[in-house]
């Protein structure tokens, strides 16, 4: 029997000024699967920034963007032949694939209303065809009524909806979903020069992710990053600044980051990971660090399957579901707060996290041992087909 030809579904752009570092670190564990087990001439991914993805994973990709369904209404009457030209790409590459794998994320979610629709839009031309879909490590929801009646219809039908947390995806759906630790968790470290020069200038150090996001304001930012560098320089520590995502190359997290810089002292200033490294590099930097603060998921991720304590800061319930749906993976009670608390609570919270040390390392090695079977099943029956 031939290999299946399974084609990807993920929010990438490969190594360049657009790399996200989230959504890379799952496709990038998605790709390695599913190449050792039908190739990497059977994969195809589609994503909305194709340029570099056979540079950076050596797979063929295809364009695929998100817009909602009212902007696709638009540009039908507007634009006919993009509309008619972007369906019938999609349909053609379903067409030609077996199996449709939607990586990881936290996108399938009404907070992104472009990226849900879309998804939800080639998943029901998947339906139509008779196609596979598999779903692997999501968050789902929050949702709108609209949104979970459509993902309740569609979703239903798939072979495999594979889920992060033990708890909030669930209460958000009335099918069944299966839960596996993020895929990022088997993400390998990558200790590259680049990383072992900047770990040889800032150890001992700590580590903290921040970005703009809901209703974190400049103030609340500010605070957040004066807390963390007060607690480091507390305990002799020097703090990188790992970003995530820097649309250009200096916005996003590394604009914020330019802007709290002054939190630091002189004898102590802050580092910034710039331009981003690959996402194995940052997971092998935060493995190296005393502790880690972050209000991105990934990161916390990144700490928690390396066993070093973490905090996350929430600034909403999708950030807050997120966060500590990243804890209970790890069967560990949730370490985070609001970002509105960190001037209070922050040093507190990182002292018990501290305290806890061997719990974290201990659910670090319980995680990897016991969990990567039941995260690798779906890939077994995608490329088992």
């Amino acid at each position: 029997m031939n290999n299946p030809k399974i084609l990807l579904l993920a929010d990438i752009s490969g190594k360049g000024v657009e790399y996200h570092v989230g959504d890379e670190a799952m496709a990038e564990v998605a790709i390695e699967r599913l190449a050792q087990f039908v190739g990497k001439q059977n994969l195809i991914m589609g994503c909305s920034r194709p340029e570099r993805i056979y540079e950076t994973y050596g797979i063929k990709s295809f364009p695929f963007y998100h817009a909602t369904n009212a902007e696709m209404k638009k540009t039908l009457f507007r634009r006919p032949w993009s509309y008619f030209r972007s369906l019938f790409r999609n349909l053609y590459q379903l067409v030609k694939c077996d199996v449709l794998f939607i990586c990881g994320g936290g996108n399938m979610t009404s907070v992104w209303p472009g990226v849900l629709e879309a998804r939800l839009r080639l998943i029901k031309l998947a339906n139509c065809l008779n196609k596979d879909v598999y779903l692997v490590s999501q968050t789902l929801g929050p949702y709108t009524d609209i949104h979970r009646a459509d993902v309740e219809k569609v979703l239903s039908s798939a072979k495999w909806v594979g889920v992060r947390d033990k708890s909030f995806s669930k209460t958000q759906v009335n099918f069944t979903v299966n839960f596996a630790v993020d895929d990022a968790c088997y993400l390998p470290l990558e200790y590259s020069q680049e990383i072992r020069d900047i770990e040889n200038k800032i150890k001992p150090h700590c580590c903290v992710s921040m970005r703009y996001f809901g209703k974190a304001d400049d103030n609340n930012l500010f605070e957040l990053a004066t807390a963390v560098s007060q607690m480091a320089n507390s305990q002799g520590l020097n703090t990188v600044f790992i970003p995530h995502h820097a649309p250009g190359g200096d916005q996003g997290d590394i604009k914020l980051a330019n802007a709290v810089s002054h939190a630091w002292n002189e004898d102590r200033p802050l580092t910034v990971t710039k331009p981003i490294p690959m996402a194995s590099e940052l997971k092998a930097l935060t493995a190296e660090s005393t502790w880690v603060v972050t209000m991105r998921y990934h990161q916390l991720i990144f700490a928690l399957s390396t066993g070093v304590p973490a905090i996350g800061v929430y600034v909403n319930e999708y950030t807050e579901a997120k966060l500590r749906g990243a804890f209970e993976q790890f069967d560990l009670e949730p370490k985070v707060l609001s970002i509105s608390e960190a001037k209070e609570k922050l040093s507190n919270l990182v002292e018990s996290a501290l305290q806890d040390r061997e719990n974290f390392i201990n659910a670090a090695k319980n995680a990897s041992a016991d969990g990567k079977e039941l995260s690798m099943k779906a890939y077994h029956l995608a490329a088992n087909k």
